[in-house]
């Protein structure tokens, strides 16, 4: 049974990664507990749902590693200047927590995101650290979604996709202006340079799947991004543009 202070933690993690929306709750019905708190709500805390790479409906943990961040991104409630509760679990918090409710059957696997704690290879180091743990050392095969962090140095998010199903990277914004005025930590260059190589490292597994049957698997389920809408002056076209760009040259799913 989780402690009161791991439930404290959960409580504001999981609140804090409702606005995280490439773990999308479309095809649910919403399920909203008294002021959309409670575990399970797809409005709430705690679990939402997506698609598995077979079309299924699952239900996933979804939750930060910590809110805690070096970085001041203006649109970002969990900025290092935002005056907002704060938590942090280690990685075998977020493995216990993904056991324990994985066998009540509450979930089905995990969407794991986090604000950045020391450094952005420090950080990706932990969220790749759960996906290892779940994986290797108590062959977990639920789904794992990984946000990553285009700041960190491609191996390692390269392991991430080894053990992920499905990643992800924000391109944050629809215009380099917005993101330069809002997002000042941040370089969409480095952003898109990221996601170009992760659709280059999937292209790669999937070639030598078709050559080698135990080749290693690398994000089966693709990579996606989300774009935050409505907080610089980027117009519809500027949007549906730059989407349609990123489907096109990183094949998002």
């Amino acid at each position: 049974m989780a402690s009161a202070s791991t439930l404290q933690k959960l409580e504001i993690l999981a609140d804090a990664a409702k606005y995280d929306a490439s773990c999308a709750s479309s095809g649910t019905s919403k399920r909203n507990s008294v002021g959309g708190k409670g575990i399970g709500s797809t409005e709430g805390m705690g679990i939402c749902h997506a698609y598995a790479p077979d079309g299924r409906c699952i239900s996933l943990l979804k939750i930060l590693l910590t809110n805690y961040c070096v970085f001041d991104c203006h649109y970002c409630i969990n900025r290092k200047s935002s005056n907002v509760a704060r938590a942090r679990f280690t990685p075998q918090e977020v493995v216990d927590l993904t056991l324990a409710f994985y066998r009540r059957n509450y979930i089905e696997g995990l969407f794991l995101s986090s604000g950045i704690v020391k450094s952005s290879n420090h950080t990706m180091e932990q969220l790749v650290e759960v996906a290892r743990i779940l994986r290797e050392e108590h062959d977990f095969r639920g789904y794992i979604h990984l946000k990553t962090i285009p700041e960190a140095e491609a191996e390692i998010v390269h392991q991430a996709g080894l053990y992920a199903d499905r990643v992800s990277i924000n391109v944050e914004l629809p215009t380099d202006s917005g993101l330069t005025r809002l997002a000042p930590d941040k370089n969409s260059g480095q952003i898109e340079g990221a996601m170009g190589k992760v659709t280059s490292d999937i292209a790669e597994v999937k070639d030598a799947r078709k050559k080698f049957k135990h080749a290693p698997r690398f994000a089966p389920a693709g990579q996606s991004t989300q774009m935050i809408v409505g907080a610089d002056t980027a117009t519809d076209s500027d949007i549906v543009g730059k989407a349609s760009r990123l489907y096109d040259s990183f094949k998002l799913r």
